[in-house]
């Protein structure tokens, strides 16, 4: 059976059954549930596969689950006994009967409560065997990863499927994970943040072109975050200029914020000389000019005492406020130096009672004299 059909029977599922959507999970289950059923003529049968199953005799739980199957097809266990028979033989490295197993399913019980589970193995499944030179588990693949859906339930099987297909050729998923990011809906959201993802492992040029595009066009907050948060990992040159392109010329708030953050984080020299830029423009909003003010001025590694001298005279505005603080935690004679004159000489009164309290809580003598000689000119 081909897999738009266990894609169809999932999506089935998930339509009769729409709590089932927000328990599915990107990982099949690997460990059978608890027997349930007593009095079910396939209770002791369904006990001792689930045992085999734990031992890992993966030869002897597969023939237990078919024995539920094959002997009792009206029993409880039968719907999911399929999804066990299929995952037994799959860690028994029998693929395509594990294949079989769970397109069986997919067919006689549309509704069990693994469907979900199956349709990722089968989709795990089929990638492995695509490379080993399988065309048509191939283009099942290909198919379910690239395929137009229409239910919320489809994304957990694109999601199996466009891993499956970065296993199977890392360069041949870039297309298909550009037409995923180009999606817009709601629904998508999830296979969306997955396809970043998988982006975000490879390299060059593309990869962060595509990141700059979501952070700046998708809808959804989330998956905006993601596509910075990746670009800073990236830290290639591609990556600053994705970033500084957000950070001085995006429409977004919390998406300049998150690529001043991201920039922060970069120990290049460029990185530092955007936050200067952008911390110098009386045209940013004042609060991301206070976040790279601050971001300036941490760590050890951080911009000097000489440095934040230097921005203050560049500065203009209340700012100049926050500059003497990080100025005065520097404890340097350079910084020092700094306050002294900027108390002595500074024009705006504020901004000189500002430097003097700091004068004031300095322990060094040339503080004291600095302060003796403003009082007594």
């Amino acid at each position: 059976m081909k897999l738009t059909l266990i894609a169809l029977s999932l999506a089935a599922t998930l339509a009769a059954h729409p709590a089932a959507a927000a328990d599915l999970k990107r990982d099949f289950a690997t460990v059978p549930r608890a027997a349930w059923a007593e009095a079910d003529p396939a209770d002791s049968l369904y006990r001792s596969a689930r045992r085999a199953l734990t031992d890992k005799d993966y030869e002897m739980a597969a023939r237990l689950f078919d024995a539920i199957v094959s002997r009792y097809p009206r029993s409880e266990y039968a719907a999911d006994a399929f999804y066990w028979k299929g995952f037994a033989l799959y860690r028994d490295g029998k693929l395509d009967d594990a294949a079989s197993a769970l397109e069986a399913q997919a067919k006689r019980y549309p509704s069990a409560n693994t469907r979900g589970d199956a349709a990722a193995l089968l989709i795990q499944i089929k990638g492995q065997l695509a490379q080993r030179g399988d065309a048509s588990a191939q283009a099942d693949v290909d198919r379910a990863a690239s395929q137009t859906v229409k239910s919320c339930g489809d994304m957990e099987l694109q999601m199996a499927a466009l891993d499956a297909v970065q296993q199977m050729d890392a360069e041949r998923v870039l297309p298909l994970l550009k037409r995923v990011l180009a999606r817009r809906d709601e629904c998508s959201k999830r296979l969306r943040k997955n396809a970043l993802f998988i982006l975000a492992q490879k390299s060059g040029g593309e990869r962060e072109r595509i990141l700059l595009d979501i952070a700046k066009t998708d809808p959804d907050p989330s998956v905006k975050n993601d596509a910075v948060f990746y670009l800073q990992q990236a830290r290639s040159d591609a990556a600053i200029d994705a970033l500084e392109d957000l950070l001085l010329r995006g429409d977004d708030r919390a998406v300049r914020k998150n690529a001043l953050f991201a920039l922060a984080q970069n120990r290049a020299e460029r990185a530092r000389k955007i936050l200067t830029t952008l911390a110098l423009s009386d045209g940013a909003p004042a609060d991301l000019r206070k976040d790279a003010i601050f971001y300036l001025a941490q760590g050890s590694e951080g911009t000097s005492g000489a440095e934040l001298a230097a921005l203050y005279d560049r500065l203009s505005g209340p700012l100049k406020k926050d500059v003497i603080f990080f100025i005065a935690q520097r404890h340097d004679p350079a910084s020092l130096d700094k306050l002294i004159a900027i108390a002595k000489s500074d024009p705006a009164p504020e901004l000189r009672k500002e430097a003097l309290f700091h004068v004031g809580q300095s322990k060094d003598p040339k503080a004291l004299k600095a302060l003796e000689e403003i009082v007594n000119p």
